[in-house]
């Protein structure tokens, strides 16, 4: 049973992150499959791991587009990132060493965190790079 679900309201508009983000959604429900499964301890590990990865690699991704449509919020979305992966390599470190375990309340962290950031933040960045490229932005009526 998934944590959260690509439904497409969570899109902004910007064909590659939309599709990374898909992915990172994916990788979160994989990460929530093996915890209610209670999976082996290195199974956790891997797709967490895996998790982690992909999300280094999308903000990689998404800072660089920052960059090239030079997206006026850059330094505060660079922040953002910079405590997820700091926070996220916290959980992992103490994982590994044994004195953390990863619990409902991480996997909730997670995903509030994912989802809040793509929904108010990378629409931003969205609606920015399309804009730049001349191509529809999403407006959001609500």
């Amino acid at each position: 049973m998934p944590i959260v679900t690509w439904d497409g309201t969570l899109a902004v508009g910007h064909d590659m992150i939309d599709q990374h983000h898909e992915h990172l959604l994916e990788l979160l429900n994989k990460t929530y499959d093996e915890f209610c499964e209670q999976k082996s301890k290195q199974g956790l590990e891997a797709v967490l791991d895996e998790l982690i990865d992909y999300a280094t690699y999308h903000f990689g991704q998404e800072e660089l587009l920052m960059e090239q449509t030079d997206f006026p919020g850059k330094e505060e979305h660079l922040r953002e990132h910079a405590y997820f992966a700091r926070r996220v390599g916290e959980i992992q470190k103490d994982i590994l060493a044994g004195t953390g375990h990863l619990s409902l309340e991480v996997i909730s962290f997670l995903r509030n965190w994912l989802v809040n950031h793509i929904s108010q933040k990378d629409t931003l960045v969205g609606n920015h790079a399309n804009a730049r490229q001349g191509k529809p932005v999403i407006i959001d009526l609500h």
